[in-house]
């Protein structure tokens, strides 16, 4: 009997072995690491850098092997399952006792008979409230309101004991005041700076994780002398801008606050050139011709510094 793959992972690994496929070549096709290629087949999806990138790498993986992407999305989102489960038969339903006993266990089973035990537990509660209150009151009316001024002792203080603190108030104030230590200041942590990882690329796509950056998040673009490229930048599934980058022209826009993923479309790659918070994006490899092509950007910022020191 043919094995039933029961997930996402193990459905995409008989598909690559029913083709004959090894993991080194299905690297080469889908441009995908190796590591990121065994963690989709063991289902291990908490490896892959965000949820952005399994989606988009099981749909290259399912297109590389046969499968439908889609589909196979659509069930780690638990909107579909890989094996349908099989329509239940209705159970017959069953009518235990005779009729008298039914009839009985309705009138025993009133509104009133249920509310009983609440009714005296309710009542408990507000016997012990009453109690305590009014031991409450008992205790305050017995303490007494003033109290006999004779019973206050003022002793003076020898005239000596006055001198003597004086003396060495004036001690004190003559020695040097102590330094402020400046160890704090000197071994503040080494501030961050911002790295950028390329997850994958093909010619139409490239993925990027871009760590510790600095908000807000700039991009500029620089044409190059080969030609004109169409830019495009889309945030939540909507263009934040557009332009026809001329030969040479220079142009940048920043990204809104707070945004954590963006994708990038190029009418021609090989004409232009990108930065990202003046750090080179590079996207081209050798071969690569000058294509429409997504760049697909994960990022995460720094930390704010707390704004409190130490003196």
């Amino acid at each position: 009997m043919e094995n039933v793959a029961t997930t996402v992972g193990q459905r995409l690994r008989q598909a690559r072995l029913n083709k004959n496929m090894s993991l080194d070549e299905l690297q080469q096709i889908t441009k995908i690491q190796r590591r990121y290629l065994e963690a989709i087949e063991n289902d291990d999806f908490d490896s892959l850098p965000g949820t952005f990138y399994v989606r988009a790498f099981v749909r290259q993986y399912a297109q590389a092997v046969g499968e439908d992407g889609d589909r196979l999305v659509d069930v780690l989102d638990g909107k579909e399952s890989l094996t349908p489960p099989p329509p239940k038969r209705p159970q017959p339903e069953t009518v235990q006792g005779s009729r008298k006993a039914l009839h009985v266990e309705e009138k025993t089973g009133s509104p009133v008979v249920r509310l009983l035990p609440v009714i005296f537990f309710s009542l408990v509660a507000i016997t012990i409230i009453g109690v305590v209150a009014w031991q409450t009151i008992q205790d305050r009316n017995s303490d007494p309101i003033l109290t006999d001024p004779g019973s206050s002792v003022v002793v003076d203080k020898p005239k000596e004991s006055s001198t003597t603190e004086s003396k060495a108030a004036e001690a004190s104030s003559s020695k040097p005041a102590p330094q402020e230590s400046t160890t704090e200041s000197s071994s503040a942590p080494a501030e961050k700076v911002m790295s950028m990882e390329m997850i994958s690329n093909t010619q139409e796509v490239a993925n990027v994780q871009i760590n510790d950056a600095k908000a807000p998040l700039k991009l500029d673009f620089q044409g190059q002398a080969t030609g004109p490229c169409w830019v495009g930048v889309i945030v939540n599934g909507g263009y934040v801008y557009q332009y026809t980058l001329q030969a040479n022209e220079a142009q940048s826009t920043t990204l809104p606050e707070g945004t954590t993923e963006a994708s990038i479309i190029l009418g021609a790659s090989a004409n232009i050139a990108i930065k990202v918070n003046d750090h080179d994006l590079l996207f081209t490899e050798a071969g690569m011709q000058a294509l429409r092509k997504t760049i697909n950007l994960t990022v995460a910022y720094q930390e704010a510094a707390g704004s409190n020191t130490q003196q």
